[in-house]
């Protein structure tokens, strides 16, 4: 039986290594930006949630279209994180996804906000505003599983480079 040379296994990693750097990382996670944002969050409850979300470094993914199996439509997603309640360590995160070539086809929104999670399957007081690589709430209500529920006025940036067609 023939060995193989040793710096084929060291080759095989860095080609594998190179493959998901090619493809994102293997994964949908955000990465830090340098890009600002900046929601606040009204008539929530609990009340200790309302107050201004901001950062000036926030994690983004890049916006991939999916296509599921099942009765759920394609969609754009995209996710972010770092958005911190000033003066209190609240972080809120984020995954959003809209239907692609619409403007206001926002599919479904879900926001964590310490681990509380708040959602919204509607379109209202939402505008996906592709030119200006951002999404925009106005007043959008968005409601936790056990009744609470919050209102987001803001935008939130997406990832410009590489956007599939429609996204």
């Amino acid at each position: 039986m023939k060995k193989l040379p040793r710096f084929v296994p060291a080759c095989s990693l860095l080609l594998v290594t190179a493959l998901l750097a090619a493809c994102g990382g293997g994964s949908d996670d955000p990465a830090p930006t340098t890009v600002n944002a900046s929601v606040t969050v009204g008539a929530a409850t609990p009340l200790a949630l309302n107050g201004i979300y901001a950062t000036s470094n926030l994690s983004l993914s890049s916006v991939e279209k999916k296509n599921p199996i099942g009765n759920d439509p394609e969609v754009c997603s995209f996710r972010f994180s770092g958005l911190q309640q000033v003066g209190s360590d609240r972080l809120m995160d984020g995954d959003i996804r809209y239907i692609p070539g619409t403007g206001s086809g926002l599919y479904v929104a879900f926001v964590s906000i310490s681990g509380a999670e708040y959602s919204s399957r509607t379109t209202d007081n939402v505008l996906i505003d592709k030119s200006s690589n951002e999404l925009r709430f106005a007043g959008k209500r968005l409601t936790a599983g056990n009744g609470d529920a919050l209102t987001l006025t803001g935008s939130i940036p997406m990832r410009p480079e590489s956007r599939p067609e429609g996204c």
